[in-house]
């Protein structure tokens, strides 16, 4: 009888071992298969997760038939609404935009700046000799009319790539609609292959999708308020294109750190080569004060505060690590790595939270069974 059982399990974990196998092979073909779609499908997964707090909350609060349905398919409207169709008429406007900038205009833009940057004044000119051999270096006052204007052309030809790559969105649109209609069963089958207990488990999606959530309804938050901001702000001071430029610095500001300076910082310059000293003072502190000082620093995080307060969102992950994560994602992953990051971030620091919780209770384990 022994004999017998101990063969039915060899058996058995030859089988498994066979299983688990063709398991792994059967993912890596499907990897190599859909791998022209691997983008879509995981920015689709993603997002879905960052936006489930809202499923949830109007699955409770509609009582409708084909309600998971519909919700999917409002949410998915959404986020083509506000998100991607803006995406798409910006670099659309963008493509039209950059053909139209006078290279001369610009070339003397330059030589303008290299003659304020050869004789800074006071307390600046400590780093005048600095400054001196880098613009001796690359020899500035030197270049073409003919590069300039080729390298206008070759930033617009860029524009119109990525507008040609619509057909990506429309993917990312398509499985984001399907994770939401089936991504409860979906999870209910990876918790079932995780070797872990339901409070790991539950552990692990919980950093991830609140890490996730909290990180999407941030940064469009920062896109919309600051882009409107700036926007108006253009707009009631001078004759620029203030609903382009205003869309550009939401889209910038999804960068962190850096990203709404990207957009003022150069239309500060032109003002100052223009001689309008005190407008350009104007629009870096603006930038500064307003967008960046009380639009990000204070009402987005008042904003957070309130968005997880409501949802529940609760996560490990601290402020600086998710801007650093996403920094670090969007030099890998463009400009997907803004959720793509954070997302792989808080994955690892969920899977260590298991593992130290896993530790405690089996080295309290291990002393009760000792002292017993």
């Amino acid at each position: 009888m022994y004999i017998l059982k101990e063969k039915l399990m060899d058996r058995f974990m030859i089988s498994k071992n066979f299983i688990l196998f063709g398991l792994i092979a059967s993912f890596f073909f499907i990897g190599y298969i859909f791998q022209n779609y691997l983008m879509g499908i995981v920015v689709g997964g993603i997002l879905a997760i960052a936006t489930r707090p809202i499923y949830d909350m109007l699955m409770k609060k509609l009582n409708l038939s084909y309600k998971k349905s519909l919700i999917s398919i409002f949410l998915t409207l959404c986020l083509f609404l506000f998100v991607f169709l803006p995406l798409i008429y910006f670099v659309g406007l963008s493509y039209q935009f950059i053909p139209s900038i006078n290279a001369d205009q610009s070339m003397q833009y330059i030589k303008n700046l290299v003659g304020y940057l050869k004789s800074l004044p006071e307390p600046f000119d400590i780093f005048q000799e600095s400054i001196n051999a880098l613009l001796g270096e690359f020899d500035i006052l030197n270049v073409d009319i003919t590069m300039v204007k080729s390298l206008l052309n070759n930033i617009a030809q860029f524009f119109w790539k990525i507008n040609g790559i619509i057909y990506q969105f429309f993917l990312i649109l398509f499985f984001y609609f399907l994770f939401n209609i089936y991504g409860y069963k979906l999870f209910i089958l990876v918790t079932k292959l995780l070797p872990m207990i339901k409070e790991f488990k539950r552990t692990l999606f919980d950093e991830l999708s609140n890490t996730i959530s909290s990180v999407f309804f941030g940064t469009i938050f920062s896109m919309i308020t600051q882009g409107i901001a700036f926007g108006l702000f253009l707009y009631m001071t001078t004759d620029y294109d203030a609903f382009y430029f205003g869309m550009a610095a939401g889209f910038m500001t999804a960068i962190p750190i850096v990203g709404t300076y990207l957009i003022a910082f150069p239309i500060a310059i032109v003002e100052l080569l223009n001689q309008n000293y005190l407008f350009s003072i104007i629009i870096v502190l603006f930038t500064i004060i307003i967008m960046s000082g009380l639009i990000d620093n204070l009402l987005r995080l008042v904003f957070m505060k309130y968005i997880n307060k409501k949802f529940s969102l609760h996560y490990s992950l601290t402020e600086l690590f998710i801007l650093l994560a996403m920094l670090a994602g969007i030099g890998v992953f463009g400009g997907w790595g803004i959720i793509i990051a954070p997302a792989i971030l808080s994955l690892c620091v969920g899977l260590i939270n298991i593992y130290l919780k896993s530790h405690i209770s089996n080295t309290f384990y291990k002393d009760k069974k000792l002292r017993t």
